[in-house]
């Protein structure tokens, strides 16, 4: 038998290892086994292996609770994203300014790892979101704001709505876009703000020109950024990169064409080449999205150039009406409806521009004459056409009344080309035309004032600039020197300051809400508080223009314009503004 160590038992012969049979060594020191034995076969010891004892599985469970703690975490990311948000299920305290708040976690739960660019995403799991250095907000107030998006801004901008009040489902979806809401919603300071700037811009050219991307989300994100920009942003005219790369974003996804392939009438030497070759490649069906984005640059971009006179814009296409039918069809949000009438009605303005831009160009053929008068004709038709048919929830809404005021005024105005020796029959004419843009500017400074004083914060800057519109004309209408119009009888009847005054106690009432948008820095001011003294400026240089006494009769009236604490840099933009709208200055 061979050698034996006490306690441990002898290893089997190799024949018997070989077979998985069972080895039994013989009593007798031959070192053969009985098996062998009774076969006759040669009996040979196998090499002992030693065999190392197995402590505690210390490593095996280091690992298991790893893997433990992994499926907790993910199950926990995952019911969080689909359970209601509320501020329990985020944090267990509320987060600050300076950080976050964090889960907690016992002991032996691992820390994720953050590598340095996922610095946004481990916000994200502690809690808030972080824009740009200094300007956080938790998910709690960020999914408040996106409510209050919903609720009272998109309905002043419809090209933008959103299908989640979600943000944490937006954040991984449309970042930049669910950050530009914020900035706009959750305004930071002043300092802040201008470092917001700079990244937005920054994040718009490394995503179309360093990375090539192009998506839907950069244009929503334009459009959001520049709706709600103050009216002196368009004075140092710093949307006119970000309004002409949406246009060429456009362009390029191919959004401002028919996805019908039988239809060749725009396309290009390269489109044409493939139809020869039959070589056209199927091209995607455009979604709801994609149309109001497209509806939404013409929108922006046509209103500027109406009311600013600037000449990038969309053509409208035979494309665009067959999106406003779908998205009428389609009803996927409640603002679709105003969303397509205000496109048309901003059709029938854009109109008005070319007629009168056409009327500049060609000086042999000037206002007042047989063919413009068949146009001026022929679109206020159109006009009051467009306005009968609106549907009953829209029709007295406040954009389209001021948007149809706005057109009236631009159609009415032959008081920048009138010529004072003209004969009774056209100054009769022009009698007829001024009164009608008269009381244009009335209308639409009545529907503005009809706007409850908390929807203000939410007004973009096309309502605005439709207010300082009929400002602009009706000082011009009510301070003109004409042969055909008697401004004294005219400002009996229009008080123009009182106007002002009434709009400046909304702004100011505005300003004082409380609201987050309320705090919004102009120049050294809330915003709405520095429109409401130009409003105030704008009153008291009227009425030194049409009677200086009554600066001296009255005791708030007793100083100029711009001893009154008014930027002049402000005052001057309204005098820019009343030239860009095709005005001349008083």
């Amino acid at each position: 038998m061979p050698d034996k160590v006490e306690g441990v038992k002898p290893h089997a012969c190799v024949n018997c290892s070989r077979a998985k049979a069972k080895c039994v060594w013989l009593d007798k020191d031959n070192g053969i086994c009985q098996r062998c034995s009774k076969h006759d076969l040669a009996c040979s010891k196998s090499d002992s292996v030693s065999k190392r004892r197995r402590g505690k599985a210390t490593h095996s469970k280091v690992l298991e609770q790893k893997l433990d703690d992994i499926m907790n975490f993910l199950t926990r990311e995952k019911d969080h994203a689909l359970s209601p948000v509320q501020p329990a299920e985020r944090s267990s305290t509320p987060c600050e300014a300076g950080g976050s708040a964090t889960e907690p976690q016992t002991s032996h739960q691992p820390q994720p790892l953050a590598q340095p660019s996922d610095y946004a995403a481990t916000k994200m799991l502690q809690g808030s979101i972080s824009i740009v250095p200094g300007f956080e907000i938790s998910f709690y107030e960020a999914d408040q704001a996106l409510h209050e998006y919903r609720k009272t801004m998109v309905p002043e901008l419809p090209f933008v709505p959103l299908p989640t009040e979600n943000s944490t489902i937006l954040l991984k979806e449309k970042p930049l876009l669910l950050k530009t809401i914020l900035s706009v919603c959750r305004p930071p300071s002043p300092e802040i703000s201008a470092v917001f700037q700079t990244w937005f811009r920054q994040q718009i050219a490394d995503e179309t020109v360093v990375l090539m991307n192009k998506n839907v989300e950069l244009i929503q994100a334009i459009l959001v950024y520049l709706a709600w920009n103050d009216i002196y942003f368009y004075a140092l005219a710093k949307d006119t990169s970000l309004l002409q790369l949406a246009i060429g974003l456009i362009e390029d996804l191919r959004l401002n064409r028919s996805q019908n392939t039988s239809d060749h009438s725009c396309g290009s030497i390269v489109e044409d080449a493939a139809q020869l070759r039959n070589d056209v490649q199927p091209q995607p069906n455009q979604t709801n999205e994609d149309q109001r984005t497209l509806l939404g640059v013409y929108y922006l971009t046509s209103t500027l150039c109406s009311l600013l006179g600037k000449r990038n814009r969309l053509e409208y296409t035979a494309h665009f009406d067959d999106c406003c039918k779908q998205l009428e069809r389609d009803q996927s949000f409640t603002t679709d409806s105003l969303l397509v009438n205000l496109v048309r009605i901003q059709r029938i303005t854009t109109k008005v521009s070319d007629c009168y831009r056409e009327s500049i160009i060609n000086t042999t053929n000037g206002p007042i004459g047989g063919l413009h008068s068949m146009t001026v004709i022929s679109i206020e038709n159109e006009l009051e056409s467009f306005m009968k048919q609106l549907p009953t929830e829209v029709k007295w809404n406040h954009l389209l009344q001021t948007h149809y005021a706005a057109a009236r005024i631009r159609l009415f105005e032959p008081f920048k080309y009138g010529e004072r020796n003209q004969t009774i029959e056209f100054a009769h004419i022009r009698r007829q035309m001024i009164w009608q843009c008269l009381s244009s500017t009335q209308a639409l400074l009545e529907a503005f004032r009809t706007v409850p004083v908390q929807s203000y914060l939410s007004l973009t800057f096309v309502s605005i600039l439709h207010a300082a519109l009929a400002i602009i004309k009706c000082f011009r209408l009510l301070t003109v020197d004409d042969q055909a119009w008697d401004a004294s009888v005219a400002r009996s009847m229009y008080n123009l300051p009182q106007s002002l005054d009434q709009l400046s106690r909304l702004f100011d009432a505005a300003s004082s809400s409380g609201s987050p948008r309320s705090g919004i820095i102009l120049n050294g001011r809330p915003m709405f508080s520095e429109y409401a003294e130009a409003y105030r400026g704008i009153g008291r240089w009227y009425l030194t223009k049409v009677d200086a006494s009554a600066v001296r009769s009255s005791p708030t009236l007793e100083e100029p314009f711009n001893t009154y604490g008014v930027d002049p840099y402000g005052f001057d933009f309204w005098t820019q503004l009343s030239e860009l709208t095709n005005g001349l200055v008083p």
